[in-house]
């Protein structure tokens, strides 16, 4: 009897244990697996604009001396290399994608984002919405050449039957490949009407406009200079004004402006009360490549910023890098005349040392 009792124990202890271990593997899949489809493999070649690196000339060999007996000196113990924080890759480039209203309608923000796990320092690099491409060939049948913004809303399920929820971000991510030789290794897409939400939810963000903002005729907004407390609604209209307020170059500015804000506003301890509410906005603010486990790896980085001001880097293209003109693109298979920026390797150059932090802001 006391045989079959332990035999007993040892059959349910076995099973609890063998059970144990397959929920465990389950949730550790849930936990490293993509909230969403991850993006293609990026790989770009020279013919899709990756930089050339300077080969060093080489000059004479020099007349060498005879060897002269010297002491040895002391050996230099190497110092370690920093680990990345928060168990955290080295570093991560993301491609954030800003929509006019829902998922899937033109890309009015393009931004890819560096971070650099080891030193705690984030890169905000903004890609003007008007910058004239030519799409992938490999990657989709529609001709080129087309506005940058274009190249989100062709992927997307509502133009392209049959395509994942992703296949906007795909294709942009491919189509900033195949031009500049840029790599992003995850996608977050914020839909407009999140955005407003967020904003609200935050209980709005404060900015100042050093000049008013005015545009009866598009966005039928006027915005005075000065402090302001703006809604969701009156921040998502700010952000996308373009006409007579500085084109593409002054939206950037005003978005960055906005984003700052916005940063100062969640990273306030009197946001705490608000959380529930933010979280609740999930399903309708963001479609994302990126796992429970890297999404947490991002908020353990936050809270280890001191000050995040200090850690955030936001660029501004400069305008002397492109040029604004009007010429014959496509919008889907319709060709006509638009307004473009015309961008050449010097804005190439410039995007891949603000990535990657080689140069101020």
């Amino acid at each position: 009897m006391q045989r079959k009792t332990w035999l007993l124990g040892a059959a349910i202890a076995g099973g609890s244990l063998i059970i144990g271990i397959a929920v465990g593997v389950f949730l550790m899949k849930l936990w490293t697996r993509p909230l969403a489809p991850s993006l293609p493999t990026l790989v770009p070649t020279a013919t899709q604009g990756v930089l050339p690196t300077d080969t060093p000339t080489k000059g004479p060999t020099p007349t060498q001396a005879p060897a002269a007996t010297a002491t040895p000196l002391p050996t230099n113990t190497p110092t370690p290399t920093p680990e990345p924080m928060c168990g955290g890759p080295a570093s991560m480039n993301i491609l954030a994608i800003g929509t006019n209203r829902g998922f899937y309608d033109l890309a009015d923000v393009i931004r890819v984002i560096h971070i650099d796990f080891v030193t705690g320092d984030v890169y905000v690099v903004p890609l003007p919405r008007d910058l004239k491409v030519n799409l992938p060939p490999k990657a989709t049948t529609y001709p080129s050449p087309q506005k940058i913004n274009e190249g989100y809303f062709l992927g997307t399920p509502l133009w392209q039957w049959g395509a994942p929820r992703s296949g906007g971000a795909a294709l942009l991510a491919q189509t900033l490949a195949y031009n500049f030789g840029i790599t992003t290794d995850h996608y977050v897409i914020v839909s407009g009407k999140g955005f407003r939400d967020l904003v609200d939810a935050v209980g709005g963000v404060q900015v100042y406009l050093p000049a008013p903002v005015v545009d009866e005729g598009q966005a039928h907004a006027n915005f005075p200079a000065g402090p302001q407390t703006l809604d969701g609604y009156h921040t998502w209209l700010l952000a996308r004004i373009r006409h007579n307020n500085g084109g593409d170059f002054g939206r950037i500015a005003r978005q960055n402006m906005i984003l700052k804000a916005l940063l100062k506003r969640v990273t306030s301890p009197a946001i705490l009360p608000r959380l529930p509410q933010m979280a609740r906005l999930y399903s309708s603010l963001v479609i994302t490549d990126l796992s429970p486990q890297q999404i947490s790896q991002l908020i353990c980085l936050l809270q280890k910023m001191d000050n995040p001001k200090d850690h955030f880097h936001f660029y501004a293209v400069p305008n002397d890098l492109l040029k604004q003109t009007a010429e014959s693109v496509y919008a889907g298979q319709v060709k006509d005349l638009r307004d473009v920026l015309l961008w050449d390797e010097r804005y190439k150059q410039w995007l891949h040392e603000a990535i990657n932090g080689k140069i101020q802001p």
